[in-house]
């Protein structure tokens, strides 16, 4: 998928560009509300000079971005919950939400430059906005537009990290290229995994049917299991590689790091490990 491209003025919905903020507004006005568009938080309160500088310059600059990011005041003396909550022991402090956290931040009056950088650095770039329209298109368009992202910026890192995911079956080597850079950020420990798995696992056809026919010996499982993880299909993956180890032999001690390193992927929280777990250490134990 390739269109012209230009940033487009983010859908800020009906609510104003520079907003007061109380506690009880906060999650849906800044957190919520940041997951559409940049929101930048002004801790202020009226008996501060420095505040009665700068809130004018952040609310003009924000004014300028026509809809790009949003403005929310929060007065500390009203709201010192939220100002204890995030640790504000000096106003004026900045805080810029992107995506449901804050991803910057400064205190103290700054000149106007500085402003517009730290407002720069809040407004998704072009690369940006590509990453996100690529997570809900099908692979082949997601492909094309991530590699759209990665000539605007070739650095980009959940641009890399999406296109590496997308290629592990089918072009590990690339792969393994497009994360490199990007160690040990755990998403690219996950593909370097996945890619890892991929390697020398034979013909999947070959191998499931093998399994289907009841002849299957623990080499077979354990390639199936690798084979079966670098398509995503994580839940039967592991259900193989557990039965090579509940089958023993040479290759139980390969299945079992096979599945450590695949729980490292899904993580300890997911709920394919948690089941998987008690499986293993009764094989083992």
């Amino acid at each position: 998928m390739s269109f012209p491209f230009s940033l487009p003025r983010t859908d800020a919905g009906d609510l104003p560009l520079v907003t007061d903020v109380d506690q009880a507004a906060f999650e849906t006005q800044v957190v919520e509300r940041s997951h559409a568009v940049p929101v930048v938080v002004d801790f202020w309160a009226a008996w501060c000079g420095p505040c009665r500088t700068l809130g004018p310059m952040l609310e003009q600059a924000v004014q300028d971005r026509g809809g790009r990011v949003v403005l929310a005041k929060v007065d500390v003396d009203a709201n010192q919950g939220l100002a204890q909550a995030f640790r504000v022991q000096g106003i004026p402090q900045v805080l810029g939400f992107r995506d449901g956290r804050v991803v910057a931040s400064f205190t103290g009056a700054q000149p106007a430059a500085e402003i517009e950088r730290f407002l720069d650095q809040l407004v998704p770039s072009e690369a940006d906005v590509l990453v996100k329209t690529a997570r809900a298109l099908p692979p082949d368009q997601a492909e094309a537009t991530l590699r759209q992202a990665l000539e605007i910026e070739p650095g980009h890192r959940e641009a890399a990290i999406g296109l590496a995911e997308l290629l592990v079956e089918r072009d590990p080597g690339t792969a393994r290229e497009l994360v490199a850079p990007h160690r040990p950020d755990p998403a690219a420990e996950a593909v370097l995994t996945r890619v890892d798995l991929a390697d020398d696992h034979g013909d999947l056809a070959a191998l499931q049917a093998a399994v289907e026919r009841g002849d299957a010996d623990g080499s077979t499982l354990v390639s199936l299991g690798r084979a079966l993880a670098a398509r995503g299909e994580y839940e039967a993956a592991i259900d193989r590689l557990l039965a090579a180890v509940e089958l023993g032999g040479d290759d139980r001690e390969t299945a079992r790091e096979q599945l450590v390193a695949l729980f490292g992927v899904l993580g300890d929280t997911d709920e394919r490990v948690k089941a998987a777990r008690p499986r293993l250490a009764r094989a083992l134990y």
